[in-house]
């Protein structure tokens, strides 16, 4: 029995001293980014050398243009931290961080670093985005998430909410299950409990987040930061039409955004049927064809041999070849097109980007090596 009540004692003790931990991490220190001549263009890493605290550092956190991004846990395996965003769209992203303890202390944040991302191909979005909006008549109501990224993401981050009639606030919040991991080109679908189509490809039922009709708007939040959005928060006008089904199935505008253009979705009508794209996460990133002009082409393609032939319009004279791996590593450049024509016998099997220049005029195509 004493020992027992000693033994609660000590746990009184030790809650009291973790409650009065008022004292925060010192600042996170030689935050940096990091490159090497193989990494890759849109990527953005980087290192810091670890705070200290009078009781443990437990997380930090990471800023990217002022916008909590990343909350990761402390690893004590070695002398610094690292993170790195992969396909990042082009922009300029500066990035901070800091550290927290276990009681809430934060430091204050690091140095900022930034890195302008610019390439001639378009990336799919870097974190889950809402993907799909089912709004059938009558209960008939899904909301689609995907992650079209190469890594795997804890939902318990994240969360929907929905804003009633144009009200301009946010009404009922939606928290995804419990431990719910959303893999890499996968997505996680929520329907209302009443529906009676695309039962296979629900993941979670929820009558609140999915109680919508076409003027109602669903946003996706991260740490309970609005990134993404069907719909107009304060519009009370009708957006989305009842008994269509929309789809983001490639890029023509950013992706995520809070702002919202149906002209960027592709639109289904009811035909009766679950959609058959609803439960499948693609996107078609690769809209880089001057379809308007179509002055050049690339053939074979794909190319099953040791060279592709170009046909152009009008005679027009090719100046300069590049050609760029997925990675935006340039595998290969010439300004010496001979019969319009280019030996690939070094270009490894995979998918590339071909950039044509002829005088003033720049044409980008994919390319797939077999």
């Amino acid at each position: 029995m004493k020992k027992t009540t000693l033994t609660l004692v000590l746990l009184v003790l030790s809650f009291s001293c973790f409650a009065q931990d008022t004292e925060p991490p010192t600042t996170p220190i030689n935050f940096q980014l990091i490159s090497s001549p193989a990494t890759p263009l849109d990527y953005v890493s980087v290192q810091w050398e670890h705070a200290t605290d009078n009781v443990g550092v437990a997380t930090y956190e990471i800023y990217i243009n002022g916008i909590l991004e990343e909350i990761i846990t402390y690893d004590a395996s070695s002398s610094f931290q690292y993170m790195s965003y992969s396909h990042m769209p082009n922009g300029i992203y500066c990035l901070a961080v800091l550290a927290r303890d276990a009681a809430g202390n934060a430091s204050p944040l690091s140095n900022q670093v930034c890195k302008g991302v610019n390439v001639f191909y378009q990336n799919s979005p870097f974190k889950p985005y809402i993907s799909g909006f089912l709004n059938y008549i009558g209960d008939d109501k899904a909301i689609e998430i995907s992650n079209q990224t190469s890594r795997d993401f804890d939902l318990s981050d994240y969360s929907l909410k929905i804003s009633y009639d144009g009200s301009g606030t946010w009404d009922v919040v939606y928290t995804f299950p419990v431990n719910t991991i959303l893999p890499s080109s996968e997505v996680f679908v929520i329907a209302h409990p009443n529906i009676s189509i695309c039962t296979n490809e629900v993941d979670d039922y929820n009558s609140d987040i999915t109680n919508f009709d076409g003027n109602d708007v669903i946003g996706l939040f991260k740490y309970d930061i609005f990134y993404d959005a069907i719909g107009e928060l304060g519009n009370s006008g009708t957006l989305i039409n009842t008994d269509l089904f929309i789809k983001r199935t490639h890029i023509s505008a950013p992706i995520p955004s809070t702002s919202f253009d149906i002209n960027t979705w592709d639109i289904q009508v009811n035909n009766g049927n679950c959609p058959s794209d609803l439960g499948y996460s693609y996107l078609v990133v690769l809209n880089v064809e001057d379809e308007e002009l179509n002055t050049f082409q690339i053939y074979p393609n794909p190319a099953t041999g040791n060279t592709i032939r170009f046909k152009t319009q009008n005679n027009q004279t090719i100046d300069n070849v590049s050609i760029v791996d997925i990675n935006g590593r340039n595998v290969f450049n010439s300004t010496t097109i001979l019969n319009n024509q280019l030996d690939i016998k070094n270009i490894k099997q995979g998918v590339y980007f071909v950039k044509i220049q002829s005088g003033n005029e720049t044409s980008i195509h994919k390319l797939i090596r077999q």
